[in-house]
């Protein structure tokens, strides 16, 4: 071949691999804004590398909490390709220290406002939906919001924090409510305890970690949705919080406690000695009385329960409940 065609060729090459670099390096930028994550790191930085693998050898760049990346590609389940405008190159990092970038005016439209509510401590803002230390990024408490904006599984969402102008995921079962504080709709209840306090929960269990509220007699909670035959799904006006509570040691569901006014018959009570129990529940059980009724004391019956059992309302205590309907005339 003429060395004067060989050199053209060798030339020509050269200069199209310099255009094509070129080209690749302006357009590695040119990623959809919806591929922009945020670097969030407890400790030490987060290392851009030339291959997905821990290794010193491989580090280009330090990336601190704040610095940004493009992702371009998806590479694995803890290793993505991304461009980072801090360095002006691509190379790998380690997904689990990436969050979603919000917007920057802080606020994320769609997905329902939860108020965080734990026992003790804080609730972790992390970057991965695991337990670890090394992955928290925040710490929520009572009071503090987030706003949903997917499921990962039954025990982590994720959420944007407006406290920190960050996603990350938390775990759900320490979020109560889904909407505004303020409820419309569902019966009005009272408490109604023979001593101590009626519990505001996390979870519709009994377990003292995930009391976020103590009700006492008087207090009233407005009903959002039956969980099972022992826990509803409430909001406290008292707390400002949801929650869950057992329904046993609420009564009413309809107009004010202290309104004598209660349509019904009305009945007297008639007992040989004693009294008769003004109760939460339709049995016989000490634990469940929440009142005193006496030889002349009158109830007003709103619903013949069973049997043996008849829900009323007393004047005497401005309550609802049970009674024996065996000692009523």
């Amino acid at each position: 071949m003429n060395k004067n065609i060989w050199k053209k060729l060798t030339a020509f090459a050269a200069m199209f691999c310099l255009i094509a670099l070129v080209y690749t390096v302006n357009h590695k930028v040119e990623v959809s804004a919806a591929d922009t994550y945020t670097v969030s790191v407890s400790s030490g930085y987060l290392a851009l590398r030339t291959a997905p693998a821990y290794d010193y050898s491989n580090e280009i760049g330090s990336l601190y909490t704040g610095d940004t990346v493009t992702v371009s590609n998806y590479y694995n389940n803890t290793y993505w390709y991304v461009y980072s405008p801090k360095y002006g190159k691509s190379g790998y990092v380690n997904c689990n220290y990436l969050i979603r970038s919000g917007s920057s005016s802080g606020t994320v439209s769609g997905g329902g406002t939860y108020t965080v509510s734990v026992a003790s401590g804080y609730l972790a803002l992390r970057t991965a939906p695991a337990y670890d230390y090394s992955n928290e990024i925040g710490s929520l408490y009572n009071g503090d919001t987030v706003t949903f904006s997917s499921v990962y599984n039954s025990d982590y969402w994720y959420v944007y924090s407006p406290k920190y102008n960050k996603y990350g995921y938390v775990n759900c079962n320490y979020l109560i409510g889904g909407g505004a504080p303020a409820t419309s709709g569902g019966g009005t209840y009272t408490v109604s305890v023979a001593s101590g306090y009626l519990a505001l929960r996390t979870a519709p269990a009994y377990d003292y970690s995930n009391e976020i509220g103590s009700l006492y007699n008087g207090d009233t909670v407005t009903f959002s949705s039956v969980y099972n035959s022992d826990y509803w799904y409430v909001y406290s006006p008292k707390y400002n919080k949801y929650g869950y509570v057992n329904c046993n040691y609420l009564i009413g569901g309809g107009s004010s406690k202290n309104n004598s006014s209660v349509s019904g018959v009305t009945y007297n009570v008639s007992v040989a000695s004693g009294y008769l129990a003004l109760r939460t529940a339709p049995a016989y059980d000490y634990s469940n009385e929440i009142g005193k009724l006496y030889n002349g004391d009158s109830v007003v019956v709103t619903s013949y329960y069973n049997s043996t059992y008849w829900y009323v309302y007393s004047p005497k205590y401005g309550k609802y409940g049970y009674v024996n309907k065996n000692y009523l005339y």
